[in-house]
Formats: structure tokens, sequence, C-alpha cells
């Protein structure tokens, strides 16, 4: 016969659900004790009258049994501290970038108990003080608590997201937003060797750490960059600007001022910098910041050519005179020119319009001198013939 029995009240406790639901079902509590393996008749007394919290393991078995959603016997304490609290301790303490041992301090309690809930040994919660403790902590921080224990990808961190992916692309992405080089950019963040270890990450062959990732996203912050976003889309903040000074910025540069076939010092008036910031940028010594490169497009604009054309096209970009004289030894170039047109050196600097010294010296192992813009044009001819 159907048992009759007043709903419990929405302010009701697990215990007081349990008692309803156990007695609508008509199982005594020794049944059910005996149903979940339990030897103790009092278990199922101290869960109704309130005593012991009714732990998720626990509320899926009492659910099967009484055919109702094991979340109707949870509350927000014991929904915590379902399977994946771990993760949630975590996250929170990863908000306040502490150590084992610190973070325990700050929750008052010893480091073995906080290292034991963090990886749910023998799945061991914090007691209920405790976890109030952690949900302050959690708001302070500014995390949405109700989300932390309903969705496992909101206990993901940042340092978790960012290293799940495209690591090279998001650091290469915050440094070309402060256009600096890796040297700089490691020293920004207080590394040694700081080339190195950025050189490292970029190639993909390290990780940061979870302490330098912190420096990384302050830094991706101050400049701007959306975190999230950025986790999502690494391209997201590759603009013009930072695919621009990615590779080969310098030789993009020579190549504009070489169509306007001026100097450095006057190019660099052009824009409104010095002709030294130029030879930096050409050398591959400095990189322009943001500002610089809006009047190195503009400039570049205003005789036809398009920046977005000419990146990832070293073929367009590159100067064959920088690469061979500037980049590499021409000496045994210039040498082999003149022997293909069977020159001596004098018929050669008759046909370049200098002196045999110079040629001597050109071809000369100990003496480091090199041709002339004007000069590499008319061996480039004289080959050709």
């Amino acid at each position: 016969m159907a048992v009759c029995l007043p709903k419990p009240s929405v302010h009701a406790s697990p215990g007081e659900k349990l008692r309803y639901y156990r007695q609508i079902k008509q199982i005594s509590q020794e049944e059910i004790s005996r149903i979940l393996g339990c030897k103790n008749i009092w278990y199922i007394t101290n869960l109704e009258k309130g005593f012991n919290p009714i732990y998720y393991e626990d509320a899926v078995k009492l659910a099967g049994v009484l055919d109702i959603d094991p979340d109707d016997l949870l509350t927000e304490y014991t929904r915590f501290c379902r399977p994946g609290y771990g993760e949630r301790i975590k996250r929170i303490r990863y908000e306040y970038r502490m150590s084992q041992a610190e973070f325990a301090n700050l929750v008052e309690t010893r480091r073995d108990n906080l290292s034991i809930w963090e990886s749910e040994h023998q799945n061991i919660h914090p007691e209920y003080g405790r976890f109030l403790h952690l949900k302050m902590l959690a708001e302070q921080k500014g995390l949405d608590f109700a989300r932390l224990i309903q969705d496992s990808e909101y206990c993901v961190d940042d340092y978790k997201r960012f290293i799940q992916s495209d690591i090279a692309k998001k650091i290469r992405n915050i440094r070309a937003a402060f256009g600096c080089f890796m040297e700089e950019f490691g020293k920004m963040m207080g590394l040694d060797n700081a080339a190195s270890i950025i050189s490292e990450w970029e190639a993909g062959k390290a990780k940061p750490t979870r302490k330098n990732f912190y420096k990384l996203r302050d830094l991706a912050v101050s400049a701007g960059i959306d975190m999230d976003k950025l986790n999502e889309d690494p391209d997201f903040y590759k603009d013009e600007y930072a695919e621009f000074i990615e590779t080969d910025c310098g030789d993009k540069i020579r190549y504009i001022r070489l169509q306007y076939g001026v100097f450095m010092e006057q190019f660099g008036e052009m824009i409104g910098t010095s002709g030294n910031t130029v030879s930096e940028w050409e050398s591959g010594h400095n990189i322009p910041m943001r500002n610089w490169f809006s009047e190195i497009k503009r400039a570049a604009q205003n005789i036809g050519i398009d920046l977005n054309a000419i990146n990832g096209h070293p073929e367009i970009y590159r100067d064959p005179f920088t690469e061979l004289i500037q980049k590499q030894d021409s000496t045994a170039w210039v040498r082999r020119i003149r022997k293909q047109c069977g020159l001596s050196v004098e018929a050669f600097a008759r046909y370049l319009g200098v002196s045999r010294n110079t040629v001597w010296q050109w071809e000369s192992d100990q003496v480091f001198r090199k041709p002339s813009r004007e000069s590499f044009s008319k061996i480039v001819e004289i080959g050709s013939l």
C-alpha cells in the first residue's frame, strides 16, 4: 500500500529528504543499510538526523535504491567534495600563486592535509570548516564558486590551458606585443640566460614553469592581451605588426628604403627617427616598436608596397647585395667572378673603375674590405656577360 507523506520543504536537509524517500519506498533503515553493504544500522540514522553529511558516493548508492536523483541528497559542501575536488582546491590555490605549504598556512591546516585533499587520497575531503574557508578564499579572487563546483573545465586554470597547445605561438605573440627581441623580453621576465630560455619556449622545445607563466601572464595583460582569447585562438593577436616583425624584419625595412633609393639617415628623417635607429633595425640588433611600424607602413604604401604581399616572401624583400656582401664572405665570390671572366686584377679593376689595390683588398683574406653597392652591381653585370 502506498504511503502518503507530506513532501519535504525546499529548505529540508538532505537527511530529511533521505527519510522521506525511504519511507515512501517503505524500506527500513536496516534494509537499506544491508543493500548498501553497511553493517552499522546507526550509519543511516546518523545520515537522516544530519549528524553526518551525505557525500556523493553514498548519494549515488542511495539514489539507486530509492530511484531518485543523487543531487537531491547533496549540499553545496558535498557537491564540492564530489570527485574532482582536488582540482577545485588546486584552482583556488593557483589563483593565489602559492605553494602547498604557503596555501596550507592560509587555509589554516597542515601541508600534508592539503596534499591529501589535492590528490584525493583515499577520498579524504576537507572538513566543513575548511570548506567554508576555501569558499571565502575563492570568492575573494573573483572565482565563480558555483561554476567551480559544476564545471570541470573551469577547474583548469590559466597555466594548464596555456600549455595545452601552441605554447610557442602564444609566447611569440606576447613578445611581439612589446616589439622586442628574445633577450630583452627574457630580461623583462627576470630570467637568467634570457635569450636561450625564450628561444627554447618559442621553438617548442621547453615549457615555462608555472612561476614563469605568471610573469608571462602579467606581461600579456599589461599589453592588453586577453588570456582567454589567446588560449582559444593563438593567432587572435597576430596582427600586421606581429607578422611584420616575426621574420626578417630588418630585411623588409631595408627593401622599403632601397625602393626609395635613399640612405639610412634620409629614410630615418622620412619616418621621424635617426639613421642610427634604422641601422639597428636593418642589422637585426633591434625591432621597431609598434608606433614606428605605422610610419614604416605609411612609407611603404606611399610607393605602392603592400606589406601583406611581402610577408613570407623573402625572394621579394631580401637584398642580394646584403645577403652576399654583408652577411657572407665576399672574398671568394669576387675572386671567382674575376677568374671566370679570365681577367687579371688590373683589367678587372679597370672594368669596375676602381684601383688595382681595391680589388686586391676585396680578394685578400687578410684585409677586411668589401665592395660597395655600386661596385657589387658592376661585378654582377660583368659576371653575367
